[in-house]
């Protein structure tokens, strides 16, 4: 697919954004902390933080058995996905 704008109404957990257009989209290649662990909701806050009401671009990779894209994702030029893969892994080094 090619890469799309949209903008963020909502952030679910660490890796998945509610887009405008409405659809659910993943972050490809990160793995959202455990629900319910600390880790996990300093994780959705900074996500939403660094999205919320914002634009950005994302290309769909695939489609999970649930309709929801997971998709390569963009904020201001960068990569989101590389950047909450980051974020997630210097969490869990603080353990």
């Amino acid at each position: 697919m090619k890469r799309r704008g949209a903008t963020v109404v909502r952030v679910e957990d660490a890796s998945t954004l509610i887009i405008r257009p409405y659809m659910a989209v993943r972050l490809a290649g990160v793995e959202a902390p455990l629900r319910g662990s600390p880790e996990a909701e300093m994780a959705r806050r900074k996500l939403e933080e660094l999205t919320l009401n914002k634009k950005i671009e994302f290309e769909v990779q695939e489609w999970d058995r649930l309709g929801c894209g997971i998709a390569m994702v963009w904020l201001d030029g960068s990569s989101l996905n590389e950047a909450m893969r980051t974020y997630i892994e210097g969490l869990g080094k603080k353990n």
